[in-house]
Parts: structure tokens; sequence; C-alpha cells
């Protein structure tokens, strides 16, 4: 929810505070628009999650192209807030998901790696298409890292490895939680790599489409 919400900030800020053109100032317009209804169709979606059991959640093909192109839309603000350099890339190809929880978990996992990197860090999401089909996706960053013994536990809902710096920045401890649960709603994998003072890549492998496409 944060990140959705620093981009209608961001956006609403450069409306307010820099000269735009009339073209311009109409794109932001629409991206705080089309960001506030991804929060109000994200905030249903995240309670019904807690009956998920009961109401399995609906996918249909999407393009990662077009995930590509609203990833960026959406995470823009952020990475200039902090001054980050990044680089989102994705092959041509196609997931079965739902939309607004699968790009709750790449915003969730970018926004990990803007809070792990300095100033002028560097942040990636890049998506290949594999041999068999799947669809592989990192998300890297060159910050501080993650502590081995701590990489099997930071799915766990309301675990933080660094808490103080957590609460700092606004942390619960349940993004990862939820991602993760998100991750498996999909049929899909999530991996972590990470070494301290390296920075932590987030692999995500989503099996082959049940349909042609």
């Amino acid at each position: 929810l944060k990140t959705p919400l620093t981009s209608i900030i961001g956006y609403a800020d450069m409306l307010n505070t820099v000269d735009m053109t009339e073209e311009e100032r109409s794109e932001a317009y629409y991206y705080i628009y089309s960001q506030g209804k991804r929060l109000e169709s994200l905030s249903h979606k995240l309670l019904e999650l807690a009956e998920v059991d009961q109401n399995p959640i609906k996918t249909k093909a999407i393009s990662t192209k077009e995930l590509e192109e609203n990833i960026k839309t959406t995470m823009r603000p952020v990475f200039e807030k902090k001054k980050i350099k990044y680089k989102i890339t994705m092959e041509k190809g196609w997931l079965h998901a739902d939309k607004d929880l699968i790009l709750s978990v790449f915003y969730n996992l970018l926004d990990n790696a803007v809070k792990a990197v300095e100033e002028g860090g560097t942040v990636k999401l890049s998506g290949v298409r594999l041999a068999n089909d799947s669809y592989e996706i990192k998300v890297s960053d060159n910050g501080r890292g993650i502590p081995e013994e701590e990489i099997s536990r930071i799915t766990e809902a309301f675990y933080m490895v660094d808490k103080s710096r957590s609460r700092k920045e606004g942390g619960a401890g349940i993004g990862m939680a939820l991602c993760q649960k998100i991750i498996s709603l999909h049929n899909a994998e999530m991996h972590i790599h990470s070494k301290i003072g390296e920075g932590c890549v987030v692999q995500l492998l989503f099996p082959k489409p049940q349909e042609e496409v």
C-alpha cells in the first residue's frame, strides 16, 4: 500500500512545485488517479486474502511488458526521491496472475531494495522467459545485505531483520510474509540470496502458463 501512496504523493508534489507542460500535468493527474484506483482495488483484495481458502484468487494472462511499464511509472518517484540508479526490464512473455496482487509483490520487493541501499545505490528488476516457458523475475540491489542466518525467517509475519531501522521507515514486518503468501497462491516460488555488504537478490519463478496465450 505504501508504494502506490508514495507515487501519488510524488506526482502531487510535482504538480505543486514544478513548472510542467499541459501534457505533463495531464499525465501526472492520470497517474494519481490510476494509483488511487489501484489502492482501492488492492485494499479489497488484501482483506480477501484472509479467506483465500474459501475464495481462491482469479488469474488471467498478463503481458510482462504491461507490468514493466506499470512498475516504471509507479516506482519512478520512489527511486528519484532517494536518487537511486534503477533498471526495470522484462522480456516479452506472459504471467497468469491477479494483476493487483502480483504488482503489490513487485512494489514491496523494490521498496525493500530501495531501503537497503544508500543514496546513489543501484536497484534492478529483470524478467526473462526460460527454456521451459516458465518465467523468472529477479529483484536485486547492492545494499547492506541480509545475514545468512536471518534469510529463512524474513517471510515470517512481523519478523524484522533490523527492527529499529524498519520502525523508523514505517515498516511492520508483514510485507515479505504477504509476498510469500501471494507467490504461493500463484503456484510460484520465491528464493532469497544475500551476503552482508554485497546486497540481495530475490528470485521469483512462475510456472509455464496453463493455457496458450
